[in-house]
C-alpha cells in the first residue's frame, strides 16, 4: 500500500477508493445471493400442486414460503390469487417480479462502471507520469527523477487493470446468476399458471 501511495501519483487515490468499492460490492452481492434461492426443485413444486388440487392454499403459500428470494414470493402471490382468471394471476406476479428483481440488481450497474472507468484512470495515471518524465528531460534528466516518472506511468495502468478485472468479473458473475434466477421463476411461473388452467378445466368438466 506505502508503495502504491508513493509511486502511483495522485491518481493512484481514486484508483483505491475503486478497489475498495469493488470489493464491498462483491462481498455484499455474495451474500445476499448466498441468502436466496436459485431454483425450486421439481419434488417442491409438485408439493405445491398437490396442495392447490387439495385446496390446501395455506399449505401451498406455507411451501412457497419456504423458498427464499424471488421464487418463491412470485409463486406465493400467485397462489394467494387462485381465484382470479389466469391472465390476472400472471399479472399478479409480473408484479412482484418488477419489485424483487431490481433487489437482486441493486450495485451491480456500479460494479460494470468501475470496472470499464479503472482502466482509465489507469491511462490518464500514465499520461500524467509520461508528462512529468518528460518535464525531467526537458530540463535535467536526472535518471531517479525519470525512474519516478516512469514508475507513476506503470503502476497507476497496472493498477486499473487489477481493478478492473475483478469487477467486471464478479459483474457478469452476478448478472449470470440474475439471469438464470429469472429464467427458472419464468419457467415455475408458467408451470403454475398451466397447472391452475388445467385444474380448473377438470372442475369444469
Amino acid at each position: 500500500m506505502q508503495y502504491l501511495l508513493a509511486k502511483g501519483g495522485v491518481i493512484i487515490y481514486p484508483l483505491l477508493l475503486c478497489s475498495i468499492i469493488v470489493v464491498t460490492l462483491a462481498l455484499e452481492r455474495l451474500y445476499q445471493f448466498s441468502r436466496i434461492s436459485k431454483e425450486l426443485s421439481n419434488n417442491l413444486m409438485n408439493q405445491i400442486k398437490d396442495k392447490i388440487s387439495s385446496n390446501k392454499v395455506d399449505k401451498a403459500v406455507e411451501l412457497c414460503e419456504e423458498v427464499k428470494g424471488p421464487i418463491g414470493k412470485v409463486l406465493k402471490q400467485g397462489i394467494l390469487h387462485l381465484d382470479k382468471e389466469p391472465e390476472e394471476i400472471e399479472e399478479q406476479m409480473a408484479e412482484v417480479e418488477l419489485e424483487e428483481f431490481p433487489k437482486l440488481e441493486k450495485h451491480l450497474g456500479l460494479l460494470n462502471f468501475i470496472g470499464k472507468i479503472s482502466p482509465s484512470l489507469g491511462l490518464l495515471g500514465t499520461v500524467t507520469g509520461m508528462i512529468k518524465t518528460f518535464h525531467v528531460l526537458s530540463m535535467s534528466g536526472k535518471p531517479e527523477q525519470l525512474a519516478q516518472g516512469i514508475s507513476e506511468a506503470l503502476t497507476t495502468t497496472a493498477t486499473g487493470l487489477v481493478i478492473s478485472i475483478p469487477a467486471l468479473g464478479a459483474y457478469y458473475y452476478f448478472t449470470n446468476k440474475l439471469q438464470q434466477i429469472a429464467l427458472h421463476t419464468e419457467k415455475r411461473e408458467k408451470e403454475l399458471i398451466n397447472y391452475i388452467k388445467e385444474v380448473g378445466a377438470n372442475d369444469e368438466v
